[in-house]
């Protein structure tokens, strides 16, 4: 029976459009809770959950946790096909600390905004400040697809939607037609 449970990461459920949970500004993690194997444990839960549906990129009020963490990777995935590969990137408390002045308007869904898409202009490059989950202090210069995601995510740490940042309520979709008409 002990060889069942073996504190193996968990599915966590993702927080849907409506849910409070996801319209608040979020607290910051602590060093002493960045030590915590409890902590390891939900960023690992967090990554599962964010392959499991094939997100790429996920944020921790996405599945009820009020802190900022996001998790963001993009290898081979069936949602994002040809926007490029991102490795596996686990952020704690992270500042976007400069936005390109360039935009580009971009297709965008979400795991808590379920089967919807959606264009959104964002800054196509920018510059974040964070810690790893090591907790050792990085800064990631980001371009493209990657500046994207972590736009998205950090954008949930603040309980912004991707829909909040629609110019053009026009182009909301569901997948279905989004993969008919518009996906690359």
């Amino acid at each position: 029976m002990s060889d069942l449970f073996k504190n193996e990461p968990a599915l966590l459920k993702v927080a849907l459009l409506g849910n409070p949970v996801l319209r608040k500004k979020v607290e910051n993690v602590t060093r002493e809770e960045l030590k915590d194997p409890r902590t390891a444990y939900f960023i690992d839960s967090m990554i599962d959950t964010m392959r499991e549906y094939n997100g790429a990129g996920l944020a921790s009020p996405q599945v009820h946790v009020s802190k900022k963490i996001i998790i963001i990777e993009a290898q081979d995935n069936p949602r994002y096909p040809k926007r490029g590969e991102i490795p596996l990137t686990v952020l704690v408390n992270p500042e976007i600390v400069s936005f390109s002045q360039e935009v580009e308007e971009g297709w965008e869904g979400c795991l808590s905004v379920a089967g919807l898409w959606g264009r959104v202009k964002r800054s196509t490059a920018i510059t974040v400040n964070a810690m790893t989950r090591e907790g050792k202090d990085v800064e990631i210069k980001a371009e493209g697809f990657f500046a994207v995601v972590l736009q998205h995510e950090i954008d949930h740490l603040y309980g912004k939607l991707f829909v909040d940042r629609m110019e053009d309520m026009s182009t909301l979709c569901f997948t279905q037609e989004y993969n008919r008409y518009w996906s690359d």
